[in-house]
C-alpha cells in the first residue's frame, strides 16, 4: 500500500550556524590569561624563590611573545595562552623533578647555561623562577634580540644572552647546570656539556618522551658524563595530555 500525500513540501533544514571566532586577545589580555593558569599551580612545584615576583616576570614574558612572535616565528601560536603555558610548565617542570630527586641542589646552582635558547623555553624560564646567573646562548640573531629585550622587560639581571653557535662558543667556565630544550644532536650537546660543566655539574635534555634511553644516552661516558636518568611526565596541551621527558647526566 502506497502511503498517503499529505501534499506538504517537507521541511527544510535551517542551515547550522558557523561556529563563533574566539575574539582576539591583545598582548596585555593574553599575558594576563597566562598568569591567571599559572598561579594556582606555581608554588606546589617548590622550585620557585618568589612566586609573586615570578608571575610578574612570566606576565611580561607572555606579551613580548604576543607581540614579536609572529613576527620572527619565536614559537607555533605565541598569541594563545595555552600556548605560552604549556611552555613554562613544560621549561620547570624538569627541574622540579630534578630536585625531587635529589640531581639537583638549588642552594648550589648558582650557574646555568641553556643552549638554542629561541623563545626563552626554558633559559627565561629559570632565570625568572631561581636566584642563579643564567647564561642563554643562541646563534639566531632576532632571536637573540627578542631573548635581550625579554630581559630587560622581565627585569633580570641575572641573564646574559651570547648571540652564537653552542659549538663556538667559549664555555670552559665551569658551569653547575647546562640545558637544552633544542635537541637535534644529543652527541654535539655531550661535547658541549663536557667542556662547560664543573666536576658534579648536571646536563638536563629536554626529550620527547618516544625517544628511548638508548637513543640519547649514546658517547655520554666519553665526555664524562654519567648516571643517567630519564624521567617522564605528562602535561596538558589544550585539550591533549602530552608525555613529556627529560634526561640528566652529572659531570664526574
Amino acid at each position: 500500500m502506497k502511503p498517503k500525500s499529505t501534499g506538504k513540501a517537507p521541511a527544510k533544514r535551517k542551515p547550522a550556524k558557523p561556529a563563533a571566532r574566539k575574539k582576539a586577545l591583545n598582548p596585555d589580555q593574553i599575558a594576563a590569561a597566562v598568569r591567571a593558569q599559572l598561579a594556582p599551580a606555581i608554588a606546589p612545584l617548590g622550585v620557585v624563590s618568589n612566586t609573586v615576583q615570578f608571575l610578574n616576570r612570566i606576565e611580561r614574558m607572555a606579551a613580548m611573545l604576543a607581540v614579536w612572535g609572529p613576527k620572527i616565528n619565536l614559537t607555533a601560536h605565541p598569541q594563545d595562552p595555552d600556548e605560552i603555558v604549556f611552555h613554562v610548565f613544560d621549561s620547570i617542570i624538569p627541574i622540579s623533578l630534578a630536585v625531587s630527586a635529589k640531581i639537583l641542589r638549588l642552594g648550589r646552582t648558582h650557574r646555568f647555561l641553556d643552549i638554542g635558547s629561541g623563545a626563552g623555553f626554558p633559559g627565561l624560564v629559570i632565570a625568572a623562577a631561581i636566584n642563579a646567573s643564567v647564561t642563554l646562548v643562541e646563534a639566531r640573531r632576532k632571536r637573540a634580540t627578542f631573548l635581550s629585550e625579554a630581559a630587560i622587560e622581565m627585569g633580570l639581571q641575572n641573564v646574559r644572552v651570547e648571540c652564537a653557535r653552542a659549538e663556538s662558543f667559549d664555555v670552559r667556565d665551569g658551569y653547575d647546570v647546562v640545558t637544552s630544550r633544542a635537541v637535534g644532536n644529543p652527541a654535539a650537546l655531550f661535547e658541549i656539556a663536557g667542556r662547560a660543566l664543573r666536576v658534579e655539574g648536571v646536563l638536563m635534555l629536554y626529550v620527547t618522551a618516544d625517544q628511548t634511553f638508548e637513543q640519547i644516552t649514546e658517547g655520554s661516558g666519553e665526555v664524562g658524563l654519567f648516571d643517567g636518568i630519564r624521567s617522564v611526565y605528562d602535561l596538558r596541551h589544550g585539550r591533549d595530555v602530552l608525555h613529556r621527558a627529560a634526561a640528566t647526566w652529572i659531570r664526574r
